[in-house]
């Protein structure tokens, strides 16, 4: 007759973790070749998310030295130059803060140098960017209406600079731009619309560079 055996909780407690530890060690045996490829996943991604800010940090140093030289061969004249390391900016480092001010910076490069097709094309360009500063948005419209007149196209070249002193009125150089507008409409032939911004001047601009400007223009054009 078998004797009966009696197995305390405690027992029945470490045989349960004893075969629980057997099976993780088949399962981690059966599979081990996943869970370490699993790991190097993890692994490569913490790399990657390293590598990655290493290389933005490389890049934004890289393209500011860049910008900076564009700057000074900007000063210097020596456009075609800036030109070139403007459009690298862009097309090399895209991604970096100095992008949108390497667009900017380029229109005005090919428009200092006369070259008005590149540089309302570059204006066009850079108006399409995700820009929100109004200096720089008026300025790039301004910079299309500078390209118009430099082409000929007077009565477009007008039409520009009215549309970007109207852009931001309280912007510090709309009045410069309503004066452009008076002065290209005037050419043109447009007298009416030359008026239109010679009352605009007189009205929000009296006393002022813009206003003194306004003046001599009307009496070049005879507009009353």
């Amino acid at each position: 007759m078998k004797k009966n055996v009696r197995i305390t909780k405690r027992e029945i407690k470490e045989d349960k973790f004893t075969t629980l530890m057997l099976l993780g060690k088949d399962y981690i045996m059966a599979h081990w070749l996943y869970l370490v490829a699993g790991l190097g996943v993890i692994l490569l991604v913490i790399a990657g998310v390293s590598l990655l800010k290493s290389q933005k940090g490389k890049s934004e140093t890289e393209a500011a030295d860049i910008f900076n030289r564009a700057l000074n061969e900007t000063r210097s004249t020596n456009y075609q130059l800036a030109i070139v390391d403007f459009k690298k900016i862009i097309d090399d480092y895209g991604s970096s803060s100095q992008a949108d001010m390497a667009a900017f910076n380029l229109a005005n490069a090919y428009l200092a140098n006369k070259n008005y097709t590149e540089a309302r094309a570059a204006f066009e360009s850079y108006l399409k960017r995700s820009v929100s500063d109004k200096y720089f948005i008026t300025s790039a419209i301004a910079g299309v209406g500078a390209c118009l007149a430099g082409s000929g196209d007077l009565a477009a070249a007008a039409e520009k600079y009215r549309e970007a002193a109207e852009k931001f009125p309280d912007f510090k150089m709309a009045g410069d731009y309503y004066v452009k507008a008076m002065q290209n409409y005037a050419k043109a032939g447009n007298l009416e619309m030359a008026r239109k911004m010679f009352a605009q001047i007189n009205k929000e601009y009296t006393g002022t560079s813009f206003y003194i400007e306004g003046q001599r223009l009307a009496g070049e054009y005879n507009i009353q």
